[in-house]
């Protein structure tokens, strides 16, 4: 067996893998899930795997498209310079 897949990364990694695609597999029946659009009887009907790979791919997104507008560089002129050092300006030699 391969060292890489004796460490715990790779087996939680693997478990949480075979989990997922249970859940997929498990849930790809013809089963229905009905959204009431109006109330005049407009239905539009998913099945339920559908609403759940869904629900997986937009939570996927949301996350990364958060993490990154958490991330970026405020462009705000509000934010305040860097303070300088209080013994003013050092010179330094490399010898």
């Amino acid at each position: 067996m391969p060292a890489f897949a004796k460490s715990p990364k790779f087996i939680i990694g693997t478990i949480v893998v075979l989990w997922v695609a249970y859940v997929i597999y498990a849930n790809f029946q013809p089963k229905t899930v009905d959204f009431y659009l109006l109330p005049f009887g407009v239905i539009v009907q998913f099945k339920l795997s559908t609403v759940i790979i869904g629900a997986a791919i937009f939570g996927a997104v949301a996350t990364i498209v958060i993490h990154w507008l958490w991330r970026r560089p405020s462009k705000s002129s509000s934010a305040a310079p860097a303070p300088t050092s209080p013994s003013g300006p050092r010179s330094s030699t490399v010898a």
